[in-house]
């Protein structure tokens, strides 16, 4: 099924040899994009800490405040690869600036509004635009920035938007504190105006003219299946793997997947090129953004809970002790665009995996009592793997693709990364839940406790203590609740020994992926068409000129 484009968009055009972007709008484009990342980063985390305020202010119990965070990362993932599709047909700079603009409104609609239904409606569609501007916002790049100087550009980008979803907790904590949890969501309002300004002005537009029809049932398949496969990843760590809730739209995110890949396969104009996936690079990338989001995110919740109900740090507080992570992003967004043009993506890859999963060893030596340090050093060593690991990841997905492909490369790019953080979370926190429950239930075994109250207490191993409850029965003496709760810190960080490891042994497994990448080499060429002769840019298209 397909759509006939606009009659405008009917043949493709192609660059001339020694096109070339000025320094001066290369620097404007690289700030226009940068600043919109800001938005998303802020979005996915600023909630966070922001639980009670939203419980207290919409009436809302947990089931409805989980929907109310994870609405915006099903709509944000099931939109990334749609994005690039779109951007590259109806033009980028249109598309990003539409994102920016979806963002700013969503956010200031999302404050005023206090149904439940609706909020969680605004946050999906909020999610939806964020997809719009963060795939768009890869391929400008892409578009706008000679390829010598890409690598430093996407470490600028990448390194924004790392410290903007590090900095969520922290900017989040302090909002809520000042002035309630809606305010998190009018600060998106001024942001978007003055990127909105910027953009119209530094970025040129960029659209490709096809012949194709638009890939309608391709679309269709590719959101079912990403949408089943977030709500399943987002469902099973409370309802669990075997829950119906959580098999079925596996089951059916399955299904819409192998359609799918039929689809794109016979399809003219595909909404993914299955073609991109030949390529050594493009392929480990995208493995490699799932395994080190999946380290990442599945780590620091843990390490998170660790601080709010272990050692009973404040919620601003959790997102000061954060703050190495971000810097260490920063650090090695920076550096990357270096030791990329010394010694290639390949090593890149392997250091950022190596620095992550080294990171997380360290993590995982916290104690009850423990001091900040070894948590500290370990989440600065995670940052600034992960500073080199993004980057590289992006240059071998976005930056090895060529120009016309660059927005269905971004979608995927992005798409592996949200993925792996989902699945991050939920596989990690069934390690998490396992483990500290099974160590807790040998805790409660050689106690002096009756074996009626063993046996009540232990099925709370999986599910309260998991999240540094202690699950103390109303009524207890002093003696009790004192043995329950060192019971309970202790099997949590037993648990947290055990998850920080495991996500160690991911990250590590990416470091053997890297080796899979070839050393420098040119970008990918279009898979229906070579270029001319002593034309190296023949495959380049000619940028749409914009207002």
């Amino acid at each position: 099924m397909s759509v006939p484009p606009p009659p405008d968009h009917a043949t493709p055009d192609h660059a001339t040899p020694g096109h070339a972007t000025p320094r001066r709008g290369t620097r404007a484009a690289v700030l226009a994009v940068t600043l919109g990342a800001l938005m998303p980063g802020l979005a996915t985390t600023i909630l966070a800490v922001a639980g009670g305020d939203l419980a207290a202010d919409l009436h809302v119990g947990l089931g409805d405040l989980q929907w109310i965070t994870t609405a915006y990362l099903l709509g944000l993932t099931a939109s990334l690869v749609l994005a690039g599709k779109l951007g590259d047909r109806y033009g980028r700079k249109r598309t990003f600036l539409l994102g920016i603009a979806g963002f700013g409104l969503t956010s200031l609609l999302i404050g005023v509004s206090t149904p439940v239904p609706l909020v969680i409606a605004l946050r999906t569609a909020q999610g939806v635009f964020g997809g719009f501007l963060t795939t768009n916002a890869l391929s400008l790049l892409r578009a706008s920035v000679p390829e010598p100087r890409l690598p430093a550009a996407i470490g600028i980008f990448n390194s924004v938007q790392g410290l903007s979803i590090a900095a969520g907790p922290l900017v989040g904590g302090a909002v809520v504190e000042a002035g309630g949890w809606r305010w998190t969501m009018y600060l998106n309002v001024p942001v978007a105006l003055v990127c909105l300004l910027l953009g119209t002005q530094a970025l040129r537009e960029v659209r490709l003219r096809r012949s194709a029809g638009f890939d309608v049932l391709g679309t269709l398949l590719l959101v079912l299946a990403l949408s089943a496969l977030v709500h399943a990843l987002i469902d099973a760590p409370t309802r669990g793997w075997g829950a119906a809730s959580t098999t079925v739209p596996l089951v059916g995110a399955a299904v819409a997947l192998a359609a799918f890949v039929l689809v794109e396969a016979r399809s003219r104009d595909p909404l993914l090129p299955l073609s991109l996936f030949r390529d050594r690079s493009f392929t480990a990338g995208s493995l490699l953004s799932v395994l080190a989001f999946f380290a990442l995110n599945g780590g620091l919740f843990v390490v998170s809970l660790f601080w709010l109900q272990i050692q009973h740090v404040p919620s601003a507080g959790v997102g000061v002790r954060l703050l190495p992570l971000g810097a260490g992003m920063l650090l090695g967004a920076v550096l990357s665009g270096r030791l990329i043009a010394a010694v290639g993506d390949r090593w890149s890859l392997l250091a950022g995996s190596l620095l992550v999963a080294a990171g997380l060893v360290a993590t995982s030596t916290a104690t009850v009592g423990g001091g900040y340090r070894p948590l500290g050093a370990g989440l600065a060593l995670i940052g600034l793997g992960l500073g080199l690991l993004v980057t590289s990841t992006v240059n071998t997905t976005v930056g090895r693709a060529p120009v016309e492909l660059a927005g269905a490369a971004a979608g995927a790019q992005q798409t592996a990364g949200r993925l792996g953080a989902t699945l991050g979370v939920a596989v990690l926190g069934g390690v998490m839940a396992a483990a500290t429950g099974e160590r807790f239930s040998r805790l409660l075994e050689h106690s002096a406790l009756p074996a009626d109250l063993i046996a009540a207490l232990g099925r709370a191993g999986s599910t309260a203590v998991a999240g540094g409850v202690a699950p103390v029965p109303p009524g207890a003496d002093a003696d009790l609740a004192h043995l329950i709760t060192h019971s309970t810190q202790t099997a949590f960080v037993s648990g947290m020994r055990t998850t920080m490891l495991a996500a160690a042994a991911v990250a590590a497994a990416g470091a053997l992926l890297a080796l899979l990448v070839p050393g420098r080499r040119p970008r990918l060429q279009h898979p229906h068409r070579a270029p001319s002769r002593g034309d190296h840019h023949a495959h380049l298209p000619t940028p749409t000129p914009g207002a």
